[in-house]
């Protein structure tokens, strides 16, 4: 019996290492794969089948797929989905293993097909790609995985796309993806395609470009850096007005330098350098470099966003019969000090305009003129002035954003029209102008710490100064002896010795609707000369302060003043007290409203520290005063979204003159 057990156990362990055999034998004949599935873009693609002749399966959310049990030889896999290109590919299986990450990138039926690089030599190639749909597409593509060059793009959108890629450098690699934009606004993209340029003796570009005036002269100077040795021939100096070109041959020269004599100021001109071999073979070009012309501008010019930024590097001046137009979206970068034809590098650049200057910036895309300074500071350039001669009605400044200079706009002999722009940091004034010929209007400007917003002074014309902020400014707005003046709906905040100082003598003026407030510290507003001065709210230490010039009519007015720091509502600084009665200069003072000092000596004081005469005085029996929407105007840390528009039931409805409401805002219903 013991016998018969141990033939048994024999009989069953060689059955078990038979079929362990048997399993073994299949493994061995067998392999896997497995892999990922994207789009073009390299985003993982779901529900893709994957198929071999022997079994498929599907991609999961995450693009992977697994295909078992396949016999080890060369198989042909198939991936297809719907709406992409099939794509087949051999794949040699592994007996035992499993053949990982084969990746498929499948592309669109839209998408970019049939690439193809041709006519490839040292210096250039042909490429030629199709799309499925109508496209505007281009080609970028570079030595490194940056594609830092790009052709042209489509101006049509097509089907059939081609391009030369030229400047190429020999026996080198570069990489190419083609790039299309269809009508249903998809970007879309090859994959990456390398090629080989051609071996050459072809020479290295020249580097180093630097660019140069020659001073008092109209030459730009061009230096660099290049190699004069063995097999050189000399150098190709190319220019365009353009950095797109087209650029043609200025000149060629032996040594490292060129001096192009046939430039106009007023122009940015392109450069860039080739070096010629012993052989003829020319290099690819150099870099390019840009200089915009300084000088006397005899001919029209256009600066164009495209061509932007511009560097002015020394004085311009647009002379009679010449027109400088500035295009939407362009930088003029100034530099501090003249460069080039000064005896000082203090002397500091102008524009100085005597035919036509058309400034055309957009809310969106202003013109933005400013210092290049490492360390800007105010005054670091002139600004620009508009001399004796300029054609002021054909001249416009528009959405310009002008900074950092000595006085931005500076009319010698008046200004054309100014609107919508800013002018911030000037260290004189933002706006400058003195004896006009021709009536001036500024308007819907911003301007922000300059010591003068405006100076506008001395112009025997008609002078309207409408819908301004002048922000942080000692002088807020100046508009003094002129023939006749409109200051209306400007305002005036964190202003220092004055918020508004007016004074024009011809005929009446009139100075309504403004607010001097925000943080001003000193006087809201001083009357000089014969002016109207009506419905303004003038929040300050001292409210509105009346010279023994004035001859004035001042109604309607709120003056805020603190009586916490000693506040004056109005102020006469004559030599002698006012007098109505034996005054040469009558001063009208009516309906005004002065908060929260209650003594009537600081609300209408005289230069002796008795009453100034005034009637029809508003007073205020509640607490807060003229009840407005801000609130506490004296409150310590001021605020530019402080609002000083009355709230509904405020008292300053109806009881200013001619039952006028008091003060610049009206009183909502």
């Amino acid at each position: 019996m013991k016998k018969i057990r141990i033939i048994l156990t024999l009989l069953l362990f060689v059955v078990l290492l038979a079929h362990a055999g048997c399993m073994n034998s299949e493994t061995a004949g067998r392999g896997g794969i497995a892999g990922i599935v994207t789009d073009s873009y390299g985003n993982p693609l779901s529900g893709v089948r994957v198929a071999a002749p022997e079994a498929s399966t599907l991609s999961d959310i995450y693009g992977k797929w697994l295909l078992e049990s396949l016999p080890a030889q060369t198989t042909e896999l198939t991936v297809s989905r719907e709406n992409y290109q099939t794509q087949t590919r051999a794949v040699d299986v592994i007996s035992g293993e499993t053949v990982d990450n084969v990746t498929f990138a499948l592309v669109s039926d839209g998408d970019i097909f049939d690439v193809q690089v041709s006519s490839i030599t040292s210096t250039s190639a042909s490429v030629i790609f199709y799309t499925r749909q109508k496209a505007k597409g281009y080609v970028k593509y570079g030595r490194s995985a940056m594609l830092e060059d790009s052709t042209f793009s489509d101006t049509d959108a097509i089907f059939t796309h081609q391009y030369s890629l030229t400047g190429l450098v020999p026996a080198s690699t570069y990489r190419l993806k083609c790039v299309a934009t269809d009508e249903a606004g998809r970007n879309i993209e090859s994959s990456l395609i390398t090629f080989n340029t051609a071996y050459t003796l072809r020479p290295e570009a020249p580097t180093g470009l630097m660019l140069s005036k020659v001073a008092n002269s109209n030459i730009v100077k061009i230096d660099w850096d290049s190699d004069t040795a063995a097999d050189f021939a000399g150098f190709k100096v190319y220019r365009a007005e353009s950095a797109q070109g087209p650029f043609t041959l200025a000149g060629s020269v032996n040594q490292n330098s060129y001096s192009d004599n046939s430039v106009t100021p007023g122009v940015k001109y392109y450069y860039r350098i080739t070096r010629l071999a012993g052989s003829g073979e020319e290099s690819s070009p150099s870099a390019v470099e840009s200089f915009l012309m300084p000088g006397v501008m005899t001919q029209n010019a256009v600066w164009r966003a495209q061509n932007s930024p511009y560097q002015l590097t020394g004085d311009l001046t647009v002379v009679p019969g010449a027109s400088l137009v500035i295009d939407k979206g362009v930088t003029i970068n100034v530099s501090r000090g003249n460069q080039w034809d000064s005896e000082s590098a203090d002397d500091l650049i102008e524009l100085r305009v005597q035919g036509t200057l058309l400034i055309q910036g957009t809310a969106d895309q202003p013109v933005v003129m400013t210092s290049s300074s490492g360390a800007p500071a105010a005054g670091d350039w002139q600004g620009i002035i508009f001399d004796v001669a300029s054609d002021l009605g054909a001249s416009l400044i528009k959405g310009l954003h002008l900074s950092l200079a000595e006085c931005g706009l500076d009319g010698l002999s008046g200004l054309p029209q100014v609107t919508a722009s800013s002018f911030i940091s000037c260290r004189v004034a933002g706006i400058k102008c003195a004896a006009a010929r021709s009536d001036l209007l500024i308007e819907k400007l911003t301007i922000d710490s300059c010591t003068s917003g405006m100076l506008i002074r001395e112009n025997n014309v008609n002078v309207t100064i409408t819908d301004n902020k002048v922000i942080r400014s000692v002088y807020g707005i100046v508009c003094r002896d002129n023939k006749y003046a409109a200051v209306e709906r400007n305002q005036i905040s964190f202003s220092g010795v004055s918020g508004l100082d007016v004074g024009n003598t011809g005929v009446t003026s009139i100075v309504r609707y403004n607010t001097v407030g925000w943080g001003s510290t000193g006087t809201g507003l001083i009357c000089r000369g014969r002016d109207e001065i009506r419905r303004n709210t003038l929040h300050a230490n001292i409210g509105l302060e009346i010279r023994d010039t004035a001859q004035a009519v001042i109604r309607s007015n709120l003056m805020l003043v603190d009586k916490s720091r000693n506040g004056i509502g109005v102020l006469y600084t004559g030599a002698v007290p006012y007098n109505i009665a034996t005054a040469s200069n009558t001063v009208t003072i009516q309906n005004n409203a002065v908060w929260n000092v209650t003594s009537l000596a600081s609300k209408y004081a005289n230069s002796d520290g008795t009453v100034l005469a005034a009637s029809a005085d508003l007073s205020f029996t509640q607490a807060s005063g003229p009840a407005l929407e801000g609130g506490d105007p004296f409150a310590e840390f001021p605020k530019l979204s402080y609002s000083y528009v009355p709230s509904s039931g405020s008292p300053l409805k109806g009881m200013g003159y001619d039952f006028e409401t008091v003060g610049a805002e009206n009183v909502p219903d």
